[in-house]
């Protein structure tokens, strides 16, 4: 078992930002259509939330969208994003990186935002207008996935990065 505090080996708190990241840590937002059905998501988002409280400051949102339309499901996620946030979309169209090229590229990207929000579409997936603000986008697998499944997914990968970053022993090669 890791012992002692993870944020004094994360490797990205070796940057010159060492003293203001850590009275300022980035703040994750988990942002997706709601409410969740899944009660094995909604437990496996809580248990992982406990777990990357060292690393960063994560929430998660879930609107309920009453329409299906995907202006109305734009404009309702659209709405709880915050101003400055780098925006992520989770998407089968965008980048794949494996857990090693994922832990640097956040690495960069913690250093770079003190706001990022990761979007997730509902069962349609994400609407055109979300995809065009988005700033990056990323792709869990080449299959397809319930977005509520991928939430679970990509909160796993995230602490898994974390915690490659930092020296903890979760991930093994």
């Amino acid at each position: 078992m890791h012992r002692g505090n993870p944020r004094k080996k994360l490797l990205f708190f070796h940057h010159a930002d060492y003293p203001y990241t850590m009275r300022f840590p980035v703040r994750l937002l988990l942002l997706a259509p709601g409410p969740l059905r899944f009660s094995f998501v909604q437990e496996g988002l809580a248990y992982y939330a406990r777990r990357l409280r060292p690393y960063l400051r994560f929430e998660t949102r879930f609107p309920r969208i009453k329409g299906k339309h995907p202006a109305e499901e734009a404009q309702r996620l659209l709405a709880h994003l915050p101003p400055r946030a780098y925006l992520l979309a989770l998407d089968e169209r965008g980048r794949s990186l494996d857990t090693r090229k994922m832990a640097r590229w956040l690495e960069k990207l913690l250093l770079q935002h003190r706001e990022i929000a990761v979007v997730c579409g509902g069962p349609e997936g994400l609407p055109p207008e979300i995809l065009k603000q988005a700033q990056e986008k990323l792709s869990l697998s080449p299959l397809t996935l319930n977005h509520e499944l991928a939430l679970l997914v990509f909160t796993e990968a995230l602490y898994r990065a974390l915690s490659l970053l930092s020296g903890h022993p979760y991930h093994r090669d």
